[in-house]
């Protein structure tokens, strides 16, 4: 008997632990709510618009498969890019999409699209004339919100001077896919 008595009242001390951690003694309590908002975020969107291919004589390429790439030669892709910027503080980065520049797994035409992706750039310019050019393909810039026309360069050279330029020699790179990749830094 003298254990059950035990027992029983080790039992209901433990219970009355756990219910006086589960509440609060307050005796008085109040909940207010403090500057409430319904917030949205906002977008980026793009879209392209007209586009050309030309080589450094200015010469228009009608055909970018067609085009039989040497050392010394600069390629140009001109774009405008119909931006909408929605928020606040927006900043945003192009970058060429190095992943669009492609080959399939030749020797040659591996040596050709290293060769070509390191000497890719960008440069960018908006409809007021600012603009933003860095090597490697990368240029940050900052955007209103609203809607951005964006005049787009993407400069693809073969360097005259590669080392290992009779590597690429019969090399193909489809550049049938080059895409920019426009994404919000801030």
């Amino acid at each position: 008997m003298n254990k059950i008595l035990t027992g029983s009242i080790a039992g209901a001390a433990g219970i009355v632990l756990l219910l006086g951690g589960a509440g609060t003694f307050a005796l008085w309590n109040d909940t207010v709510a403090i500057a409430g908002a319904t917030i949205t975020a906002g977008t980026l969107t793009v879209e392209t618009g007209t586009s050309t291919w030309s080589d450094q004589n200015d010469v228009t390429i009608e055909s970018i498969d067609d085009y039989r790439i040497v050392p010394g030669d600069t390629l140009t892709y001109e774009t405008v890019l119909n931006v909408d910027a929605v928020g606040d503080n927006i900043q945003a980065q192009i970058v060429v999409d190095q992943g669009s520049i492609i080959s399939d797994d030749v020797e040659a035409n591996v040596a050709l699209e290293e060769l070509l992706k390191k000497e890719t750039t960008v440069e960018v310019v908006d409809g007021s004339g600012v603009g933003a050019s860095v090597g490697v393909g990368r240029t940050g810039f900052d955007l209103t919100a609203g809607e951005h026309e964006l005049l787009v360069t993407v400069t693809i050279a073969f360097p005259e001077d590669a080392a290992d330029d009779d590597d690429a020699k019969t090399g193909a790179v489809y550049l049938s896919g080059l895409a920019v990749i426009l994404s919000q830094t801030l």
